[in-house]
């Protein structure tokens, strides 16, 4: 192999792959990149036999080859080149592969593409294409929320469900659940559960990028083909919750209020909740107002909010003040709307005016 590629190309192209490296492994050969050569691109190649991604780089190849070069070592040698710097790379059949670069000569010790897994990326079933900012706001609204709980691994992942013309992801820990749903026309239905690993670096690779997303989905497999870089991961196997049996519609208390002042005013209270192992804080909403409130060993904290809407009865309820900053953090929109089942019940919350977001929080009982 031999190529001349531009070190600020080489770089972004490493760093999309090495998302999928892994260094617990018993196969050494996967904590390594696959680099191809060939037709005047250069392929990159990395997975974990769960999370797959393969990217590619037009540049000059003036000699075809592959090889498999470690990952972390090659990642921070070309990190710290010049950003605006030519690379030249020569490899030989000893599986050695220089880098050059102005006065730098770098040469690592890599093994042969042959034993590299060949299979990784071989996925067929039903094919859909959805926007990238359409995908990005899917994720960005139910990611937060998946368990990190391994023992149920199946609630590690989105629920993926695509039906009478709506795309809608969902996510749940046990203590909350995440609802979005996105407009998208598809001939058939659609439900699976993808892992919240794959669905994270695929928010990474988007960036601020506006396309079209391809996604192939088989029984074992999804695949998300992203302009040059395609992502594979298997799906989770399991029975999902049935997370429409846990939405309600009926409430005793409802309130708009500003975003960013609830933000804030958590927030600050939270400094003392965090000393408390539920990070309990206390809402009593009553006469138009919500008073927050937390208290430890350390003193307590008090804040005031005036709500710009207010229906039903009073309430004061409890809750980990994570699990609310978390959904604060996600909304875009200026005001949220919460709906209280009453002091022991869930509490859903959505953006004001807006149906497409729901998020249910579990309360802390309080005495």
């Amino acid at each position: 192999m031999k190529v001349n590629i531009s070190q600020k190309e080489l770089s972004r192209a490493i760093n999309i792959v090495q998302k999928a490296v892994t260094t617990r492994t018993s196969l050494p050969i996967l904590s390594g990149i696959l680099i191809e050569a060939t037709e005047n691109k250069l392929y990159f190649t990395a997975t974990d036999l769960e999370l797959g991604i393969n990217t590619y780089v037009e540049c000059e190849v003036l000699e075809e080859g592959s090889i498999v070069v470690h990952s972390r070592l090659l990642g921070d040698f070309v990190r710290k080149l010049p950003s605006s710097s030519l690379v030249n790379i020569k490899t030989n059949e000893n599986n050695n592969m220089e880098i050059k670069c102005l006065n730098s000569d770098f040469n690592i010790l890599g093994n042969s593409s042959s034993e590299f897994p060949n299979n990784t990326f071989e996925n067929d079933g039903t094919r859909f294409n959805i926007n990238s900012d359409v995908l990005k706001r899917l994720i960005k609204y139910t990611s937060f929320a998946v368990s990190q709980d391994n023992m149920k691994p199946i609630f590690t992942g989105c629920l993926l469900e695509i039906k009478n013309g709506e795309c809608t992801f969902v996510a749940l820990d046990g203590f909350r659940m995440a609802v979005k749903n996105e407009d998208l026309i598809l001939d058939e239905d659609v439900s699976t559960v993808i892992p919240s690993k794959a669905l994270n670096e695929i928010t990474r690779i988007l960036e601020e990028d506006d396309c079209d997303v391809e996604i192939i989905l088989s029984e074992s497999h999804i695949s998300f083909n992203i302009e040059n870089t395609t992502i594979i991961s298997s799906l989770l196997e399991g029975k999902f919750v049935d997370y429409k049996g846990l939405l309600k519609n009926e409430f005793v208390t409802k309130i708009k209020i500003n975003t960013t002042e609830l933000k804030g005013s958590i927030e600050r209270v939270s400094l003392l909740a965090r000393e408390d192992k539920n990070n309990l804080i206390i809402l009593d909403i009553k006469e138009n107002t919500m008073q927050i409130n937390s208290t430890s060993e350390f003193g307590n904290a008090e804040e005031f909010i005036v709500l710009k809407s207010m229906e039903g009865i009073n309430i004061k309820i409890g809750f980990n003040s994570k699990y609310i900053i978390d959904v604060l953090r996600i909304i875009d929109s200026e005001e949220i709307e919460m709906n209280f089942l009453g002091n022991i019940n869930p509490c859903f919350i959505k953006e004001a005016d807006n149906d497409s977001f729901k998020y249910m929080v579990l309360p802390v009982r309080i005495s």
